[in-house]
């Protein structure tokens, strides 16, 4: 009859060395899901922030909807303000683009981050990530609609 002493050892340590790497993974999706939200609260954060620098004057007179020169620096700004967690990982949000639709007035600004370097070299998955905020302006009214006598 052999000696069977051991096996447990071995067969415990083969199996707790494949729960520590599922561990590991999982962690690492986790902080990956939530980088990518946090690049889309900044978004959502910069257009809003782009749809308070729309020239309200040329607005009222014409109807067309223009920016104010500052409105990348204003929406860079609070991208930024609204990525602590990538800050904290000295990972920089970029505002790439700010466009209007002219028909259903929405205004889409496009945020990327390279999250490269919070992804493990065993995980498929590429680091740029680039996410479009959306939001309306606010309703502009002519004072002359406004009924003052209230």
């Amino acid at each position: 009859m052999k000696r069977q002493c051991g096996q447990t050892t071995v067969f415990f340590a083969l199996i707790l060395t494949g729960l520590l790497l599922l561990t590991a993974v999982g962690i690492e999706i986790g902080r990956i899901v939530y980088a990518r939200g946090e690049v889309g609260k900044a978004a959502d954060a910069a257009a809003l922030a782009a749809a308070s620098r729309i020239n309200v004057a040329l607005y009222r007179e014409t109807g067309e909807i223009q920016f104010l020169p500052d409105v990348y620096a204003t929406a860079q700004s609070y991208a930024s303000m609204n990525s602590v967690f990538l800050r904290s990982r000295h990972i920089g949000v970029a505002v790439t683009g700010i466009s209007v639709d002219a028909v259903t007035q929405v205004m889409s600004v496009t945020v990327s981050a390279n999250l490269s370097s919070l992804i493990p070299g065993i995980l498929p998955f590429q680091g740029a990530y680039t996410i479009k905020g959306t939001d309306q302006p606010p309703m502009i009214v002519p004072v002359a609609m406004l009924d003052l006598e209230q």
